[in-house]
């Protein structure tokens, strides 16, 4: 989508290397990107799947994930309680 890193760096806080944060936890965020080179590498090397997607498209499948979950919570609290 063309959004400017630094711009996805600043808006989502460093929430883009959730997998790196969890790998190293005590890493400084300012190095994240570095590390997710290393494990992007380590990734293809290895045959290792790993997700990754624009800050649009990672909204996006986040927003349709939330849907369901509550989709599925609604319909079965009208299981529970079909008075409602």
């Amino acid at each position: 989508h063309g959004i400017p890193q630094f711009f996805v760096d600043w808006f989502c806080g460093g929430l883009q290397y959730q997998v790196e944060h969890h790998l190293f936890p005590m890493i400084p965020r300012h190095n994240a990107a570095k590390v997710h080179k290393l494990v992007d590498s380590f990734c293809k090397e290895w045959g290792v799947k790993y997700h990754e997607a624009d800050m649009i498209d990672g909204t996006m499948e986040v927003l349709r994930h939330l849907q369901n979950v509550s989709d599925d919570f609604i319909v079965e609290m009208i299981k529970d309680f079909p008075a409602m």
